[in-house]
């Protein structure tokens, strides 16, 4: 019994460890030719997601969190932009503090916003995906996973 756990646990560390080396191996042959080893392909380029706010201090937080797991999975950086609606509720607070205590790069605009909706900022080759918490299910057509 422990003979046969021994050998599973050691497959499976011969696999990590395979994968990790192929890893290594397409960055130091990407150095090599002077790439970064992420703007090897369009999928590995930055995301920028737009979250759009109203009084939503209920669903920023784990919105914020969820994309913040995403990012660190895929190894990508996180651009998120908050434009809020002039929020009364405690969203502004739980934005300032994601900001002072996350890997974040979250810029937050807070304005009134016309009711045909924000004009959402410039795309720098960046890829954007728009997330509405003021609509009743924001994540049904959203792509999280870029």
């Amino acid at each position: 019994m422990t003979a046969h756990l021994v050998w599973i646990l050691l497959i499976y560390g011969l696999g990590a460890a395979v994968v990790h080396l192929m890893y290594i191996r397409q960055a130091v042959q990407a150095y090599r030719n002077g790439e970064d080893a992420h703007s090897l392909s369009p999928e590995h380029r930055a995301t920028r997601y737009i979250v759009i706010t109203s009084n939503d201090g209920d669903r920023v937080e784990w919105v914020m969190r969820s994309l913040s797991i995403l990012a660190w999975l895929h190894r990508r950086p996180l651009h998120v932009t908050v434009l809020d609606d002039e929020s009364m509720d405690d969203t502004l607070p739980i934005l300032t503090r994601m900001v002072r205590y996350s890997h974040m790069e979250i810029s937050v605009i807070s304005r009134r916003f016309s009711p045909g909706g924000p004009v959402l900022p410039k795309s720098g080759g960046e890829k954007q995906v728009v997330i509405d918490l003021r609509t009743a299910n924001p994540l049904a057509d959203t792509p999280l996973v870029p």
